[in-house]
C-alpha cells in the first residue's frame, strides 16, 4: 500500500509528534500555513498536489473542510481520506468522544504554537498596521476585526513547549482586554488517519468522488 500525507504546517507540531509516536514511514507533503487564509487559493494547491501523487493508493490529508477550501477536490487515481472536521481547531478539541459538528465556542480565540507563526496572527497584524497607521487608527481597526470575540483559549495539546505561546496569549489578552484561558487539545485524529482507524469521523472518497461540504454534516 503506498500512501503520502498531504500535511497543513499549522499542524506541525501535532504531526511530527503523531508521525513519531506511531513511527510512520509514509513520505509528508507540507503546505504552507498561509494557504487557510485563502481557501482559494488552498483548493487549488492541494488539487494541483494531488495530481502530483496519482502514483500512490491513498492520500491521507490533514486538513478538515478549511472554510470550503477542500470543498470540489477529487483525485483521478487514489483514494483520499480526510478528517471530517470543519477546521483543524475542532479537530484538535476533539477527545474522540463527539456529540456535536462544532466544538469551537463563539467569541473565542483559540491558539496553538502554529497558529502564533501566522503570518496573519493578530500580534503580526498589530506590528503591520503600526507600520501604516497611527495608533488610534490601528487600535480601531484591530477593535473592529475582533469586534466579536472576548477570549483567548490556548489548546495544550501537549505536542509543543507551552511558554512561547502562552506569551503570545498573554500579550493579546493585553493588548485586547481579553480573558485567557486554557484548554486540552487531543491528537486522536491524527493518530486514527495515520493509523487506518478510520471511523465516521471522516471522509473516505474513492477515486473520482469529489469532496462535498455536505460531506462534513455530523
Amino acid at each position: 500500500m503506498k500512501r503520502t500525507i498531504i500535511a497543513c504546517a499549522m499542524l506541525e507540531d501535532e504531526i511530527n509528534a503523531v508521525y513519531k509516536k506511531l513511527e510512520c514511514d509514509y513520505p509528508i507533503v507540507w503546505l504552507d500555513r498561509g494557504y487557510h487564509n485563502t481557501p482559494e487559493k488552498l483548493r487549488a494547491k492541494l488539487q494541483e498536489t494531488i495530481n502530483e501523487l496519482q502514483d500512490q493508493d491513498e492520500l491521507l490529508l490533514c486538513f478538515g473542510l478549511c472554510g470550503n477550501g477542500t470543498a470540489g477536490i477529487s483525485s483521478e487515481k487514489s483514494r483520499l481520506i480526510l478528517p471530517k472536521f470543519d477546521d483543524c481547531l475542532n479537530m484538535l478539541l476533539c477527545d474522540g468522544n463527539r456529540s456535536c459538528r462544532g466544538l469551537v465556542q463563539s467569541g473565542t480565540m483559540y491558539l496553538t504554537h502554529g497558529w502564533t507563526k501566522d503570518t496573519e496572527g493578530i500580534l503580526q497584524q498589530y506590528d503591520e498596521l503600526l507600520e501604516e497607521y497611527d495608533e488610534e487608527t490601528r487600535d480601531d481597526i484591530l477593535e473592529m476585526m475582533y469586534a466579536h470575540y472576548n477570549s483567548v483559549t490556548v489548546v495544550d495539546t501537549g505536542c509543543y513547549p507551552m511558554e512561547e505561546t502562552m506569551e503570545y496569549a498573554k500579550k493579546t489578552c493585553e493588548l485586547m482586554d481579553f480573558e485567557l484561558k486554557t484548554t486540552p487539545g487531543y491528537v486522536v485524529m491524527i493518530e486514527k488517519l495515520f493509523s487506518g482507524d478510520w471511523d465516521n469521523n471522516f471522509l473516505i472518497m474513492e477515486p473520482g468522488e469529489a469532496v462535498a461540504e455536505e460531506g462534513f454534516e455530523f
